[in-house]
């Protein structure tokens, strides 16, 4: 992810078709392999629906998938995926590191607003949540001014 724009940039897909593929890339990363059930349970949605999804994804060359078979990215979708990904670990970052979100409520705001955010909008957060990292690294009075307003709240 050499080039920080493009990480932000629209997948063109729908929340719900974003919601799928990031399912897919954190159950690759888990596991050997990916099933429909395994999808199902994942984003708590009944097998059928998750079947219409996949062959939605499959016409767009995003997973290579057949009927019982297993779900792998393609080279494309797995480009989409990890970019997808890579916006909801940021958002979840900046919740629970800057605003002192516990884990499970950082979890859920970056799950509610990760297919509200422009491309721009990405971009801001994703650089301010860099530079209060790097400013509390150096130890800088004012973020510690912040983190303890933020947990006081």
């Amino acid at each position: 992810m050499n080039d920080e724009n493009a990480i932000f940039q629209s997948s063109s897909l729908s929340p719900n078709m974003e919601d799928y593929m990031e399912a897919i890339v954190v159950l690759s990363e888990k596991h050997r392999v990916v099933r429909v059930k395994d999808i199902a349970q994942s984003l708590n949605i009944k097998m059928p629906s998750v079947t219409a999804a996949l062959n939605k994804l499959k016409d767009q060359k995003l997973i290579d998938y057949e009927k019982y078979g297993f779900v792998e990215l393609t080279e494309k979708g797995k480009e989409i995926a990890e970019r997808i990904y890579f916006r909801h670990r940021s958002l979840m970052e900046f919740f629970s590191d800057v605003l002192m979100l516990e884990a499970e409520m950082a979890e859920m705001q970056a799950c509610k607003v990760e297919h509200l955010l422009s491309p721009e909008a990405f971009l801001k957060l994703y650089n301010l949540l860099k530079f209060v990292k790097t400013e509390r690294e150096a130890g800088r009075e004012w973020t510690r001014r912040i983190d303890e307003l933020m947990r006081s709240l």
